[in-house]
């Protein structure tokens, strides 16, 4: 295993648009351009969400710099240092119109450092479908590959083929890791689910996904620090 601090890809939607609705309440957001003559680095004086268009909308002093119509902005946002890529858009006087991203790229917030794992390693955590978090029975359960954890959160690599039933259950509990079962479930919530897979863990002829579930509470000490030997 190693240990490891980095920007992941995002293509969920709801994550996409939850990061462009917090960067519209900050500052500090930039766009830019890159051409022969250098990179145009551009402040972003307003930034807003067009929900009806489905449309980012970016105003910045138009008098001092200029806009290359024909080549692709950068946008760089100060939530998360999110930055991604715009080959189309509009000019309206001072501002900018574009559709919603379709991927981009975040640095990873967590409260610890994230325990890589190798492939040959293949570690497992057990779930549940959280329909009645009232409800204590631990049937239905099933494990899932894990390619990293901390003790906030994991990183999954699931079958395409499960796509759905992860968007229809956005809240799972986690009953174990490895071979080693919980007293009682921990809550975690989907927070992120995309095709950024490493090759490392791909199985020949089969999609498969990357998932980030976000832990509520913490691990049992001792079987995380089995875990993660």
């Amino acid at each position: 295993m190693n240990i490891s601090e980095q920007y992941r890809s995002s293509m969920e939607y709801r994550e996409i648009l939850r990061i462009l609705q917090r960067s519209s309440a900050t500052s500090g957001n930039i766009l830019w351009q890159s051409s022969v003559l250098g990179k145009n680095i551009i402040p972003i004086h307003y930034f807003e969400i067009d929900f009806i268009a489905r449309e980012v909308v970016i105003k910045f002093d138009d008098e001092t710099y200029k806009i290359d119509s024909e080549i692709p902005l950068y946008i760089k946002l100060s939530y998360r240092d999110t930055v991604f890529k715009v080959s189309n858009f509009r000019r309206k006087t001072d501002a900018l119109h574009f559709t919603f991203p379709v991927i981009v790229k975040s640095k990873e917030l967590r409260r610890s450092q994230r325990v890589i794992f190798k492939q040959q390693q293949e570690k497992f955590v057990t779930l549940k479908p959280a329909v009645n978090l009232g409800q204590k029975d631990f049937g239905n359960e099933f494990k899932v590959r894990v390619c990293d954890i901390s003790d906030s959160g994991i990183g999954l690599v699931v079958s395409e083929q499960n796509r759905n039933f992860l968007k229809n259950n956005r809240i799972l509990w986690v009953t174990g890791l490895q071979n080693e079962l919980f007293d009682g479930p921990i809550v975690a919530e989907i927070v992120y689910m995309n095709s950024d897979v490493d090759h490392a863990y791909q199985v020949k002829k089969q999609k498969h996904l990357k998932v980030g579930l976000k832990i509520s509470g913490n691990f049992p000490i001792d079987p995380f620090s089995r875990f993660i030997q």
